[in-house]
Parts: structure tokens; C-alpha cells; sequence
């Protein structure tokens, strides 16, 4: 599954530059490095709490690696990660 359709599957809107061209997934690392940047800096000031992940839910995705007899998907992993009640969310 390509990284566009990743966005699709939870109902993410495509994010664009000015000039209405889409980003590119790179783009999208190099915004997610930049926002925990802005998250640590804020929570240092006291505004915002760093955005976490559960410790239960990464849990499951490792429990889910060890016991998979298939490949592991992103889709899979996202979908525990997000608390999806499973199937797919297309």
C-alpha cells in the first residue's frame, strides 16, 4: 500500500503546497520531525504535552510481529496503532 493510500484508509486529507502539488511522503518525515520539535519546545515552556503513543498499543504491535506467520503490513500495524476494530476502514 502506497503512502497516499495510507492517508485514504484514515480519512487523511493530502496535504498541498501553494502552488496546489501534493507532498511527497519524504515531506511528510521531514514534517513530522519538525512538529516534535515544536511539540518538546512547547512542552518546555509548559503549554503542550509531547503527543505519546500508548504503551499497551506499541505492546500489541511488537506481540503481533513475534506471533505473525505472515509478513507484517503497515496496514495492520496502523490499524493497532490507531485502535481500529479491525477489517478495513475503506
Amino acid at each position: 500500500m502506497e503512502f497516499k493510500e495510507i492517508l485514504q484508509r484514515y480519512h487523511i486529507s493530502p496535504l498541498k503546497y501553494e502552488d496546489d502539488s501534493e507532498l511527497a511522503e519524504s515531506d511528510y518525515y521531514d514534517l513530522a520531525g519538525l512538529l516534535l520539535r515544536y511539540y518538546y519546545a512547547k512542552n518546555i515552556m509548559g503549554c503542550q504535552k509531547i503527543p505519546r503513543i500508548n504503551d499497551t498499543l506499541i505492546k500489541r504491535v511488537q506481540d503481533h510481529c513475534k506471533r505473525s506467520l505472515l509478513g507484517v503490513d503497515i496496514e495492520s500495524l496502523m490499524d493497532i496503532l490507531t485502535e481500529q476494530k479491525g477489517g478495513n476502514v475503506l
